[in-house]
């Protein structure tokens, strides 16, 4: 599973807005980033710094910066312990060929952090990339991010539920599923097939980077390699290019037996 999330202005650990959603701390890799630290060690000030590329999900391709979008915003939002954003934003503006840009003199924080591929004159949006929640307080952090140019994510959340009783269920209670798989197919060409292996406890999270298209989403909860449970089938769901996310709300899962 891809547990990046992207960003907005946040409410609890999932808002959406722009294309985004809110991540939790990293640790997590995968189809849009990853995350690190440095040194820092509770000095007066910290510093996040940032890699990233754009890439193609068609070839694996990596790309130039599109034309006329020469710049990447770096936005670094302090957030309290429930995700919430406090004070304002603080922006920093790298080269977008450069690759890499380094914020600094940051106040020791919590901070959600994301990159915008931006016109020279920031009027213009091409892509905003994953984001993640980096805590500076005592350490410096770096993460990296990869912006698809044709691809997307889909984000989800999940209700299980006894398929006879309609109960809602823990995780535990379902027959101790340890995960959930979700195949996603394309439509146009069923030999493009993204398997995400989400944890059952987040109830929701983001999927893998997917090519822009039409999809079949298949999802069944699972306890080692044996299915207890699939949800419906959800047919000609979207992806959208440009690192966007399509929010497919929330899944009920009917459980075998329960």
């Amino acid at each position: 599973m891809n547990k990046l999330m992207l960003v907005s202005v946040m409410t609890a650990l999932v808002s959406q807005a722009a294309g985004c959603i809110i991540q939790s701390d990293p640790g997590m890799g995968g189809g849009g980033g990853g995350g690190g630290g440095g040194g820092g060690g509770g000095s007066d000030v910290a510093t996040i710094s940032a890699r990233w590329a754009l890439r193609n999900m068609a070839d694996g391709a990596t790309t130039a910066c599109p034309a006329g979008f020469d710049t990447v915003q770096m936005i670094a939002q302090a957030v309290d312990a429930n995700g919430d954003a406090v004070g304002e934003p603080i922006t920093d503006l790298f080269d977008c060929k450069a690759g890499t840009g380094v914020s600094t003199d940051l106040a020791p924080d919590v901070y959600q952090v994301w990159l915008e591929v931006r016109s020279h004159d920031l009027a213009m949006l091409y892509a905003q990339s994953l984001s993640q929640v980096l805590d500076v307080r005592q350490t410096d952090q770096s993460f990296s991010s990869d912006i698809l140019n044709d691809g997307g994510y889909f984000q989800l959340s999940w209700d299980l539920i006894g398929k006879t009783t309609n109960r809602p269920l823990t995780c535990a209670q379902a027959g101790g599923i340890n995960a959930l798989k979700a195949l996603s197919t394309n439509v146009a060409d069923a030999r493009r097939a993204y398997d995400d292996e989400l944890t059952c406890e987040d109830g929701w999270a983001v999927t893998g980077g997917l090519l822009q298209g039409a999809y079949t989403i298949s999802i069944n909860a699972m306890a080692g390699d044996k299915s207890l449970g699939a949800a419906a089938t959800l047919t000609n769901k979207m992806i959208a290019g440009q690192n966007q996310v399509t929010d497919l709300g929330t899944i009920a899962i009917p459980i075998d037996g329960l």
